[in-house]
Protein backbone atom coordinates (compact mmCIF):
# COMPACT_ATOMS: atom_id res chain seq x y z
CA UNK A 1 0.00 0.00 0.00
CA UNK A 2 1.61 3.15 -1.26
CA UNK A 3 1.63 6.30 1.42
CA UNK A 4 -1.12 7.99 -0.58
CA UNK A 5 -3.89 5.13 -0.07
CA UNK A 6 -2.50 5.04 3.62
CA UNK A 7 -3.40 8.22 4.39
CA UNK A 8 -7.09 7.75 2.31
CA UNK A 9 -7.29 5.15 4.05
CA UNK A 10 -6.69 6.59 7.75
CA UNK A 11 -8.69 9.80 6.21
CA UNK A 12 -11.36 7.76 6.14
CA UNK A 13 -11.15 5.86 9.00
CA UNK A 14 -11.45 8.97 11.07
CA UNK A 15 -14.57 10.35 8.80
CA UNK A 16 -16.37 7.07 9.34
CA UNK A 17 -15.22 7.30 13.45
CA UNK A 18 -16.68 10.71 13.68
CA UNK A 19 -19.79 10.20 11.94
CA UNK A 20 -20.82 6.74 12.11
CA UNK A 21 -23.12 7.11 14.95
CA UNK A 22 -24.94 9.98 13.89
CA UNK A 23 -25.71 8.42 10.70
CA UNK A 24 -26.68 5.37 11.89
CA UNK A 25 -29.00 6.84 14.40
CA UNK A 26 -30.81 9.00 11.76
CA UNK A 27 -30.96 5.89 9.51
CA UNK A 28 -32.97 4.20 12.64
CA UNK A 29 -35.51 7.08 12.57
CA UNK A 30 -36.42 5.99 9.05
CA UNK A 31 -35.85 2.11 9.15
CA UNK A 32 -37.43 1.28 12.78
CA UNK A 33 -34.97 -1.51 12.57
CA UNK A 34 -30.93 -2.17 13.68
CA UNK A 35 -30.40 -4.33 10.33
CA UNK A 36 -31.85 -1.63 7.65
CA UNK A 37 -30.47 1.27 9.52
CA UNK A 38 -26.93 -0.36 9.61
CA UNK A 39 -27.47 -1.42 5.76
CA UNK A 40 -28.47 2.18 5.18
CA UNK A 41 -25.56 3.90 7.13
CA UNK A 42 -23.34 1.65 5.50
CA UNK A 43 -24.44 2.34 2.08
CA UNK A 44 -23.87 6.03 2.55
CA UNK A 45 -20.40 5.40 3.86
CA UNK A 46 -19.67 2.97 0.57
CA UNK A 47 -21.20 6.02 -1.16
CA UNK A 48 -18.14 8.67 0.12
CA UNK A 49 -15.95 5.86 -0.39
CA UNK A 50 -16.08 5.07 -3.57
CA UNK A 51 -16.66 8.86 -5.09
CA UNK A 52 -14.09 9.97 -3.19
CA UNK A 53 -16.05 12.74 -1.85
CA UNK A 54 -14.15 16.51 -0.67
CA UNK A 55 -16.05 18.03 1.71
CA UNK A 56 -15.50 22.52 2.10
CA UNK A 57 -16.22 22.49 6.07
CA UNK A 58 -17.39 20.46 8.85
CA UNK A 59 -21.31 21.79 7.75
CA UNK A 60 -20.91 20.57 4.24
CA UNK A 61 -19.65 17.27 5.33
CA UNK A 62 -22.89 17.35 7.90
CA UNK A 63 -25.76 18.29 5.40
CA UNK A 64 -24.28 15.84 3.36
CA UNK A 65 -24.29 12.68 5.52
CA UNK A 66 -28.19 14.02 7.10
CA UNK A 67 -29.16 14.14 3.10
CA UNK A 68 -27.62 11.71 1.85
CA UNK A 69 -28.92 9.56 4.52
CA UNK A 70 -32.62 10.57 4.49
CA UNK A 71 -32.36 9.64 0.91
CA UNK A 72 -31.04 6.28 1.07
CA UNK A 73 -33.88 5.24 3.59
CA UNK A 74 -36.33 6.70 2.06
CA UNK A 75 -35.49 5.03 -1.17
CA UNK A 76 -34.93 1.74 0.71
CA UNK A 77 -38.68 2.18 1.98
CA UNK A 78 -40.29 2.86 -1.62
CA UNK A 79 -38.56 -0.06 -2.94
CA UNK A 80 -40.63 -2.66 -3.86
CA UNK A 81 -38.59 -5.66 -2.04
CA UNK A 82 -38.59 -3.58 1.67
CA UNK A 83 -42.19 -2.93 0.75
CA UNK A 84 -43.00 -6.63 1.18
CA UNK A 85 -41.55 -7.91 3.85
CA UNK A 86 -42.40 -8.53 6.85
CA UNK A 87 -40.18 -7.94 10.01
CA UNK A 88 -40.35 -11.30 12.25
CA UNK A 89 -38.33 -9.24 15.12
CA UNK A 90 -39.13 -6.26 17.21
CA UNK A 91 -35.52 -4.91 18.10
CA UNK A 92 -36.91 -2.00 19.85
CA UNK A 93 -35.23 1.35 19.78
CA UNK A 94 -31.51 1.56 20.80
CA UNK A 95 -30.64 4.76 22.79
CA UNK A 96 -30.68 7.34 20.47
CA UNK A 97 -30.24 10.35 22.65
CA UNK A 98 -28.64 11.17 26.07
CA UNK A 99 -30.45 9.68 29.00
CA UNK A 100 -31.61 12.59 30.80
CA UNK A 101 -34.10 13.41 33.31
CA UNK A 102 -37.20 13.88 31.73
CA UNK A 103 -37.70 10.83 29.35
CA UNK A 104 -38.95 11.69 25.67
CA UNK A 105 -38.94 8.50 24.27
CA UNK A 106 -42.48 8.65 23.69
CA UNK A 107 -41.89 12.06 22.07
CA UNK A 108 -38.87 10.58 20.06
CA UNK A 109 -40.95 7.12 18.93
CA UNK A 110 -43.80 9.33 17.88
CA UNK A 111 -41.25 11.11 15.76
CA UNK A 112 -40.15 7.86 14.00
CA UNK A 113 -43.27 6.91 13.13
CA UNK A 114 -44.21 9.95 11.23
CA UNK A 115 -44.35 9.98 7.24
CA UNK A 116 -41.23 10.45 5.74
CA UNK A 117 -41.46 13.94 4.53
CA UNK A 118 -42.94 15.05 7.90
CA UNK A 119 -40.26 13.42 9.67
CA UNK A 120 -37.61 14.72 7.91
CA UNK A 121 -38.44 18.95 8.62
CA UNK A 122 -39.10 17.59 12.17
CA UNK A 123 -35.65 15.77 12.35
CA UNK A 124 -33.84 18.81 11.02
CA UNK A 125 -35.45 21.43 12.80
CA UNK A 126 -35.16 19.58 16.48
CA UNK A 127 -32.77 17.46 16.34
CA UNK A 128 -30.19 19.06 14.13
CA UNK A 129 -30.82 22.41 15.28
CA UNK A 130 -31.46 23.83 11.44
CA UNK A 131 -34.01 26.80 10.65
CA UNK A 132 -36.86 26.75 8.61
CA UNK A 133 -35.14 28.79 5.81
CA UNK A 134 -31.65 26.05 5.67
CA UNK A 135 -34.09 23.11 5.44
CA UNK A 136 -35.94 24.70 2.68
CA UNK A 137 -32.63 24.97 1.20
CA UNK A 138 -31.77 21.33 1.89
CA UNK A 139 -34.32 19.86 1.27
CA UNK A 140 -34.99 22.13 -2.19
CA UNK A 141 -38.42 22.94 -1.10
CA UNK A 142 -40.34 26.81 -0.74
CA UNK A 143 -39.84 27.71 3.28
CA UNK A 144 -43.42 27.79 3.44
CA UNK A 145 -43.86 24.21 1.98
CA UNK A 146 -41.63 23.29 4.76
CA UNK A 147 -43.65 25.14 7.31
CA UNK A 148 -46.41 24.08 6.35
CA UNK A 149 -45.10 20.41 6.73
CA UNK A 150 -44.17 21.35 10.60
CA UNK A 151 -47.34 22.51 11.35
CA UNK A 152 -48.44 19.22 10.36
CA UNK A 153 -46.29 16.89 12.03
CA UNK A 154 -46.50 19.11 15.02
CA UNK A 155 -50.70 18.28 14.82
CA UNK A 156 -50.27 14.72 14.30
CA UNK A 157 -47.85 14.36 17.14
CA UNK A 158 -49.98 16.59 19.47
CA UNK A 159 -52.66 14.16 18.28
CA UNK A 160 -50.75 10.75 18.82
CA UNK A 161 -48.85 11.74 22.12
CA UNK A 162 -52.49 13.13 23.60
CA UNK A 163 -54.31 9.10 22.68
CA UNK A 164 -51.05 7.74 24.66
Amino acid sequence: MSKKELNAYEDFEAFYERHWKYVFRLCFTYMNNIADAEDCAQDVFVKVLKNHYQFKDNMHERKWLTITSMNLCINKLNSYYHRNIVSVEDDGIPELVTPETTDYSDVLEAVIHLPPKLKEVIWLYYYEGYSTKEIAVLLNRPPSTIRNQMRDARNLLKTVLEER
